[in-house]
């Protein structure tokens, strides 16, 4: 059967975390603000829809990822307090895929953008 109340206690424990990663996640917020600049920044240019739902997707993409880091950092934290070779090896593998995330979207990025702002 569906609750509206458990649904109502879903969204307030996720708006919770993203509030937790916001305060203390300092490669988040700059990640937010960048989508939210992105997303201004479609306006302004009056980017297709298709364009636009393709950068928001990427940029959107690379905050999760940055999220499920957060996560593997904490627990991690949790499990090994003192960073051992194998503790230090998966965040910085984590760190890796965020980077590689981001880097795709600048570059999938500049692929829509660089157009619209020739034009």
């Amino acid at each position: 059967m569906l609750s509206f109340n458990k649904f109502n206690g879903s969204l307030k424990h996720a708006w919770r975390g993203l509030g937790e990663e916001l305060k203390s996640g300092h490669s988040f917020r700059i990640q937010a603000m960048t989508l939210v600049l992105l997303v201004a920044l479609l306006f302004l240019l009056r980017v297709r829809s298709a364009d636009a739902a393709i950068l928001i997707l990427v940029a959107a993409g690379v905050l999760v990822l940055e999220l499920v880091n957060s996560v593997f950092e904490r627990f991690l934290d949790i499990i090994s307090p003192g960073i051992g070779p194998h503790a230090r090896d998966i965040k910085d593998i984590m760190a890796g895929a965020v980077l590689i995330a981001a880097a795709a979207s600048l570059i999938v990025g500049a692929l829509i953008i660089i157009p619209y702002l020739i034009s």
